[in-house]
């Protein structure tokens, strides 16, 4: 999932950064991208995921130079992981995350149906490593 990781901080990096006739090249991917993954990010990987953008038709190269720039379908999916992420996922996964204090994360049915999945898992692997023992 590193790759596809990677793919959607590009994404994400020219929907936010850039108007939709701005341009990147490679070694300005190089920088953004690995500034905002706060990990090493090489050529290699850059020219590898834009690679896989431009044949998913997610980006376009611009004719007779190394830069390219979103689609209106890059742009479109780039919101939509976007607006998902922030929506959904975020606000999701902080309901079940079992590190969080009770009063920070407001109760929801989400969050209370995972904990007794969780707490079911738990006792019927315990049940199970116990029965496995005799």
């Amino acid at each position: 999932m590193v790759i596809g990781r990677r793919v959607v901080v590009i994404a994400r990096n020219h929907q936010h950064l850039t108007c939709p006739h701005v341009a990147h090249n490679n070694r300005q991917l190089v920088q953004r991208v690995g500034a905002l993954l706060q990990s090493p990010y090489t050529c290699r990987q850059a020219t590898y995921d834009l690679r896989r953008l431009k044949r998913k038709e997610l980006i376009a190269k611009v004719p007779h130079t190394n830069r390219y720039q979103l689609t209106d379908l890059g742009r479109r999916v780039a919101v939509l992981f976007t607006k998902t992420y922030g929506r959904i996922l975020a606000p999701g996964l902080s309901a079940l995350d079992p590190h969080l204090l009770e009063g920070v994360v407001a109760p929801s049915s989400l969050s209370s149906s995972w904990r007794h999945f969780e707490k079911a898992l738990d006792d019927f692997m315990q049940a199970q490593l116990v029965a496995a023992k005799t």
